[in-house]
């Protein structure tokens, strides 16, 4: 089993991800809702009809990665991938307010970004039997949809944070890493964070897993020795 190339999907400031598998492709996150349209096109670019998406899986519930998932199902008939943590928030439309700002930068940025926009709502999404819901490490589920990889749970920027492994290193984080805003002093850590401890052991369990190239939903991939020497030495 191998792992062909990745098609990337930047959708504002958000990246999505195509890997194939059997019958079609995993999707790794949306982005906002009123980006679907692009999506759509920009998928009919790859040559890839969008009834090929056959897997969804969510790094994590907030609404610039859940944003259009209502509509892709409803389109696709998709299978969701989410972590147990993300179910409730899902069904509520609503991403949770757990997280605080990484620094003062980072809050002062962002309380210009709000004033724009809001709300961080988007459509309900019940899930249903078809969907498959994991509570933490699966090291098994990729291989049976023909993805030579794993799925771990990488907490800390919010508790149901699941990162991609791939055999040969290519690691798909979400928010539990970046590589955006270097004005906001950041370096690779997420803007927001839930649990900072959290953040750092995740980081570790990547590298413990054979990560090799970081491919953050923000921001452009870089290599995972920035973030082993971004690892605090006490962590």
């Amino acid at each position: 089993m191998s792992n062909p190339n990745v098609l990337g999907v930047k959708l504002g400031f958000t990246n999505c991800f195509l890997l194939p598998c059997k019958d079609g492709y995993l999707l790794i996150d949306t982005s906002y809702r009123d980006t679907f349209s692009r999506f759509q096109k920009r998928v009919t670019r790859f040559g890839i009809d969008i009834s090929e998406i056959k897997y969804l899986c969510l790094t994590h519930h907030h609404d610039d990665y859940a944003g259009f998932t209502a509509d892709l199902v409803e389109k696709t008939g998709c299978r969701i991938v989410v972590h147990q943590h993300a179910v409730i928030p899902l069904q509520k439309g609503r991403s949770e307010e757990t997280m605080r700002p990484f620094n003062r930068r980072v809050k002062f940025v962002f309380s210009l970004f709000e004033l724009f926009h809001r709300e961080f709502n988007f459509p309900p999404l019940m899930l249903g039997e078809k969907d498959i819901i994991v509570a933490g490490d699966d090291f098994g589920l990729l291989k049976q949809i023909g993805v030579d990889g794993k799925i771990l749970s990488t907490p800390g920027h919010s508790r149901d944070s699941l990162s991609i492994v791939l055999s040969d290193g290519r690691t798909f984080v979400g928010d539990v890493a970046m590589n955006f805003l270097p004005l906001t002093g950041i370096g690779h850590h997420p803007i927001y964070v839930e649990d900072m401890a959290a953040v750092y052991a995740s980081w570790k369990k990547l590298i413990e897993h054979g990560a090799e190239v970081i491919y953050p939903a923000h921001g452009k991939p870089f290599s995972v020795r920035e973030l082993a020497r971004a690892l605090p030495e006490q962590a």
